[in-house]
Order: structure tokens, then C-alpha cells, then sequence
């Protein structure tokens, strides 16, 4: 499959409003270029402007934009110039200046961004706040104390022991601070391989994930405290489950399917037996099953009658459980899982928090193996922002496939030449799995 840069939200007939840059807001949605998508640092073909560095790369790339008027922010009166866009985003009518957009036509564009389960403005704006390198130490430390703090949590719920949840919060914390920082290393520490099993490792990394998202979407910091903290316990109700048909190396038929739904009731139960969870986070836990349009469990809620923290949650789930090895199925690898996310799902985790979720991702998601242009293999390891083709790797290989004793760190925007050539499965060239051994940085 190809990388997932440059996907299209094919839009067919859409009403636009062609306006030049410097009259763009936060939270217009922006369908077409003046350019070719291709080359820039924008990864979708369709976004929503959620952040004055989006602003700004926009001004750096374009003169114009065509913006949607049915959702996000509605332009004023006044300004640009109506038209339609075919599915291949060519306009086909030119209709009249915005000035002439009547009263109704600017209300219903506006009320689509408040319409029941819309995405809310961010409150945030977050900024990168220390390197790669420097933030790395410090994620793998705040990784380290929230899988101990979780292992214990659960090891003493299962003995039925009574305890607090004070280790979990102190620990989730500094991974939430981390992240505020510079969301990549933990997003790399995630994506490396381990041999930790697969309910532990899919708590924890689910929370990062969904931290991640969560910092894209501008959530204030107690906002994401409540998300990280629901997204560790959403799963704590399985303690509860038998262990043999955790452990089964099968899938599951209908009967074993009905009883793992039930982890769900007894998570709300253990979480609120424990105390000290906001009403947000155990809400989280009660919901993290339920789906955008209706098809999730146990209620059967849909769109806005899910909380966001709930919608973030089950996304995040779902998507680190596809790409997760796990004793009845292999991974799918990152870039593969986003494209078939986007084609097959986007309207049962809601369309716009999946977006989110490519974006955070990347075009190049970190973690990813990939071969660069001079036939060398190194491993994604972080973003750059505004050149997202051209990331920072860890070479893994020499021009030869032969693997390199030492590992050096690149930038590929340092002018060098060197760009990904294409993404590699995992296990292309003998690179079978990349482990927490690499980084000695």
C-alpha cells in the first residue's frame, strides 16, 4: 500500500469561499490549495485549521485557499469569492461574492460547528518545548514509573487488596508533562517493540496515544489528566474476566465476545470502587466501546451523546489494538493501519478526531521502518513540523542493507539530500523488531 501522504477526503459539489490567506481563521476547513498538495507540509487533501503554526505554514505555502462553508468557521460577508468543487477538487462554478451569501445560507455553515458531538475550539495551544534528545530521558523515566505505578495498581485489584490511585496519577503526570513538551519520544518509546504482554503494553500505550491527540486538539491540562487517567483504567475491568479466555490464543466466537463486553459494567465498578477518578474519567471507562455512528456497546450511544474524552478513547484503542501483535493476530504496520482507519472506519470513530489522529500520526508515522533515497534502512524517531516529508531517523543500516554497529541520529531537512525513498514492513532486510536497545542517545 502506498505511504498515506496526500489522502483525499474526496468532496463532490462542495460550496467553497476562495479566500487569500491572511483572511483565515482558527477553525476554517480548508479543501483545496492553490498549489498541489504534494510538497507541502500538509498531510491530509482537507483539514480544519486548528492552530496559528497551521496559519502560518499556510501563508509560508499559499496565496489562496479554497475554505468549505458547510463546516468549521463560516468567512464573513464581504470577503473572497463563492464556488463549487468536483470530487477532484477542479472548481466548476464560479457563483458570486461572499457579500452576497444570504443570512441563512452563513447560519447553517456556522451551525455545523456546533452541531452535537462537533470537536470544541481549542483552549490550547501547545508548542514544541525541548528537543528530541533532550525530552527522551525524561519520557523513558515518566514510561517507566506509569508502567510500574499501573502493574502495581493492577496486581493489588486483583488480589482484591484495597489501595489509591496516587503512584498512577503522580506517573501519569509526568508522561502528560513529557508530552506537553515534545509528544515524540514517548510516541517512539510506544511504537518500539517488547515482549511485555499484550493487555499490559496496550494500556499504556493507548494512553499515550490518546494523550497525543488530545494535545493536537488544544484540551487543557486537566482535560488531559482526565483522559490519561481513564484511558489507563479503561481496560481494568478484565481483571475480572477469566483468565483463560484472556489468554486464548483464538478468536473469539460469539459466547466468549458477550463475556469480554462485560469488562466494560466491571470497570466502572473497580474505577469507582477506587476512588479519587473525576466523573469525565469514569465516564471514559464506561464508554470507551461506544462508536460515533451507534454500532459500540453497552448503550448504543451515538455522535454527541458520547463524551469527546470517550470518542479520544476509543479511538486510541482501537487503533493501537490493530498494530499491536497480539497470539491471535499479527500487526498491521502503522502507515497500512492509518490508510485502512481512514478508508473503512471514519464514520464510526467520527471523521474529524480520526483527521486528528493522521496528523498526529504523521506521514511518516514515528516508529516506522523506511528505506531512504541512497538504499540505507533507518527507523523514524520524530517530526518535523513544517517539512513533515523529511523526518528524523535512526540509521539502522549501511547503502548495503548491512547493519550499522553504531546508530547515528539525522535530520533529513539539514539540506544533505537525503529524503524516504518508501516505508518498509517490519522485517524487511532481517529488521524484524527495533527494540528499546536502540536508542543510546
Amino acid at each position: 500500500m502506498r505511504p498515506s501522504h496526500g489522502m483525499s477526503l474526496h468532496v463532490m459539489n462542495v460550496d467553497t469561499v476562495k479566500l487569500e490567506v491572511r483572511q483565515l481563521t482558527i477553525g476554517m476547513r480548508v479543501v483545496k490549495l492553490d498549489r498541489p498538495w504534494l510538497g507541502t507540509p500538509f498531510l491530509l487533501q482537507g483539514f480544519r485549521i486548528t492552530t496559528d503554526e497551521e496559519l502560518r505554514l499556510l501563508a509560508e505555502h499559499c496565496h489562496f485557499v479554497y475554505v468549505e462553508i458547510k463546516q468549521g468557521v463560516t468567512p464573513v460577508a464581504g470577503r473572497g469569492e463563492l464556488v463549487t468543487l468536483n470530487e477532484q477538487g477542479d472548481v466548476v462554478e464560479i457563483k458570486r461574492s461572499v457579500s452576497a451569501l444570504s443570512a441563512r445560507e452563513r447560519t447553517t455553515g456556522a451551525a455545523a460547528n456546533t452541531a452535537p458531538g462537533a470537536l470544541p475550539k481549542p483552549a490550547v495551544n501547545y508548542a514544541l518545548e525541548a528537543s528530541f534528545s533532550a525530552e527522551l530521558p525524561h519520557a523513558r523515566a515518566a514510561l517507566a514509573a506509569t508502567k510500574a505505578a499501573a502493574k502495581d495498581l493492577m496486581d493489588v485489584v486483583r488480589e482484591g487488596r484495597r489501595t489509591t490511585l496516587e503512584a498512577v496519577k503522580t506517573a501519569a503526570v509526568a508522561l502528560e508533562e513529557s508530552m506537553l513538551r515534545n509528544p515524540d519520544p514517548a510516541m517512539l518509546l510506544r511504537a518500539l517493540s517488547s515482549d511485555e504482554p499484550f493487555s499490559f503494553r496496550h494500556c499504556v500505550n493507548s494512553t499515550i496515544l490518546a494523550i497525543h491527540i488530545g494535545r493536537a486538539l488544544g484540551l487543557r491540562r486537566q482535560t488531559l489528566h482526565e483522559l490519561a487517567m481513564g484511558m489507563l483504567l479503561a481496560d481494568i475491568g478484565k481483571l475480572r474476566l477469566p483468565k483463560e479466555l484472556l489468554r486464548a490464543k483464538r478468536r473469539f466466537e460469539k459466547r466468549d465476545t458477550e463475556i469480554i463486553k462485560l469488562h466494560v459494567k466491571f470497570g466502572v465498578e473497580i474505577a469507582t470502587d477506587l476512588g479519587g477518578l473525576t466523573p469525565g474519567a469514569i465516564e471514559l471507562i464506561a464508554s470507551h466501546h461506544e462508536r460515533f455512528d451507534g454500532s459500540g456497546y453497552p448503550r448504543g450511544l451515538e455522535g454527541g451523546a458520547i463524551s469527546l474524552l470517550a470518542r479520544i478513547a476509543g479511538l486510541a484503542d482501537a487503533f493501537d489494538a490493530i498494530t499491536s501483535e497480539r497470539a491471535y493476530s499479527s500487526a498491521i504496520a502503522i502507515h497500512e493501519a492509518v490508510q485502512e482507519l481512514y478508508a473503512a472506519t471514519v464514520a464510526v470513530f467520527q471523521r474529524e478526531l480520526v483527521e486528528t489522529l493522521i496528523h498526529v500520526l504523521g506521514t511518516h508515522p514515528i516508529g516506522s521502518l523506511v528505506e531512504l533515497n541512497d538504499g540505507s534502512v533507518a527507523l523514524v524517531v520524530a517530526h518535523n513540523r513544517e517539512r513533515r516529508l523529511l523526518p528524523w531517523v535512526l540509521g539502522l543500516s549501511d547503502t548495503a542493507k548491512q547493519a550499522l554497529a553504531t546508530r547515528p541520529l539525522r535530520n533529513l531537512a539539514d539540506g544533505a539530500g537525503l529524503m524516504v525513498r518508501q516505508v518498509l514492513e517490519p522485517g524487511t532486510h532481517g529488521f524484524i523488531a527495533v527494540g528499546a536497545d536502540i536508542l543510546q542517545l
